[in-house]
This record gives structure tokens, C-alpha cells and sequence, in this order.
């Protein structure tokens, strides 16, 4: 199947004008282009990417309905990339990205508002250490972040984190100028809880290792009743 889709830039061009203050995108991609590089990143496990956050992963994870109904795999590609394979291995892939994602937090940062693009209320904050941090403040109004810009401000609201446990954005419910107590709020956000895949916990077992190990190595000759009378003892 062949689709053919607009660029960015002609299918939003108020919005993908400046895309480059925020985001590493090509207007002259496609969304299916788009769509096609976040699918490549997510298949080849890269924890630290930009490019998706937990709810698009579980929208790739969908796939396996296709890969379910009798198909081994699906590819997708254009003339100037290798195509991306699509199969229960990738999806495998996929599904650590999702158990290892941390939950998102609400948090509080300081820094100074650097810049601000008004159709969509997306913003970078300058930190103190050099770093910027990208958010959204779409509950935000306009006038507020406006009389904001180049001030030094407190963003509350909930940090969003990739898989690698960095911040990817905070997706704020309001930005105020900064008081006194600003500099308690000048670190980076940091998951509390970390995403824990199981599956890397599971250690295969030998003749010599695990439960093999002690199974028959008492060090002592005791009997179980002199165990047991000692244990009693103890508690």
C-alpha cells in the first residue's frame, strides 16, 4: 500500500513556522514520516529519544492486533530510508520502553521563561545549570506568559519522563514569577519511583547456581528436631 500525505509545513504552516525553537522535526516531513522515524526509535529500544512518551508507545503496542490475525510482520519505508520491520520482536522492544518508563509526577521548577510560542502554549525554561527544559502550559493564558517572557519564574504542574528516567516535558498548570524561595526549585525533576522491567530480573538457574547452590549444604550435622528446638530458642 502507498500512502502519499502532506508536509508539516503545508498541512499547519502557523504551526510548524517555527518548529524548530522546540522540537529536532523537519517541517518538509510528512506525519507519516514523523510517524515512521518514532516508530524506528521505539523498535530499536532508544530509552532517551524526543521523539515519544508512554501513551504513544502502548498506541504502537496495537500492532500486535495485525501481527495477531496471521501476519509476521509489517514493514514500513520510503526512497530515502530503510524500511522499519514491525514484528513480535519489536514489539518486545516496545513493551520494555513501557514497563521501564517511569509514572509522571507533579513537580515545581524554577528558571528563567526563554521562549514561548503562542499557538500551542509551548515553552522552554533556562535553568541556572545551563539546561532548558521544554513544557506546555496550555491552561496558561497567553497575557500571563507574555508579560512573563525573559523573567525568572516557578512552573508547577506534572513532569512527564522518558524511559531512561530524563525529564521529556512538563506539562504545566501554572507559571508564576519567581519569589524568594525560587532557588528550592532549581533542579531538574527526577522520577521518585523508577519503571522496573521483571523480565530482566529472571536469572537462569545451573547445577551450582540458585537454589541448587544450598540445596544439600547444611553446614552442620544437626538433625531437623535440634534445628527446630533452636530455632524455638531464638524467637
Amino acid at each position: 500500500m502507498i500512502v502519499e500525505t502532506p508536509t508539516l509545513l503545508e498541512a499547519a504552516p502557523a504551526l510548524f513556522g517555527q518548529q524548530e525553537l522546540f522540537e529536532p522535526i523537519n517541517s518538509s516531513d510528512s506525519a507519516f514520516d514523523v510517524m515512521e522515524q518514532t516508530l524506528r526509535a521505539a523498535v530499536a529500544g532508544r530509552a532517551d529519544s524526543n521523539l515519544f512518551d508512554q501513551p504513544l508507545l502502548s498506541t504502537f503496542r496495537r500492532f500486535d492486533r495485525i501481527l495477531g490475525a496471521g501476519f509476521s510482520s509489517i514493514q514500513l519505508s520510503n526512497e530515502e530510508v530503510a524500511e522499519v520491520v514491525v514484528d513480535c520482536e519489536s514489539l518486545a522492544a516496545v513493551d520494555r520502553l513501557i514497563r521501564t518508563t517511569p509514572e509522571p509526577q507533579r513537580t515545581r521548577v524554577s528558571g528563567t521563561l526563554d521562549t514561548i510560542r503562542h499557538s500551542d502554549r509551548m515553552f522552554t525554561l533556562l535553568m541556572e545549570q545551563g539546561k532548558a527544559v521544554k513544557g506546555i502550559a496550555e491552561g496558561v493564558a497567553a497575557e500571563q506568559l507574555a508579560g512573563l517572557f525573559g523573567q525568572r519564574v516557578v512552573v508547577a504542574g506534572t513532569a512527564v519522563f522518558r524511559p531512561s528516567g530524563s525529564l521529556l516535558r512538563i506539562e504545566a498548570d501554572a507559571i508564576d514569577g519567581a519569589g524568594l524561595d525560587a532557588a528550592v526549585w532549581a533542579r531538574m525533576p527526577a522520577p521518585l519511583f523508577r519503571g522496573l522491567d521483571a523480565a530482566a530480573l529472571r536469572q537462569p538457574q545451573g547445577m551450582r547456581s540458585g537454589v541448587n547452590a544450598i540445596i544439600g549444604r547444611w553446614p552442620g550435622e544437626e538433625s531437623d528436631e535440634e534445628v527446630a528446638a533452636a530455632l524455638r530458642s531464638l524467637s
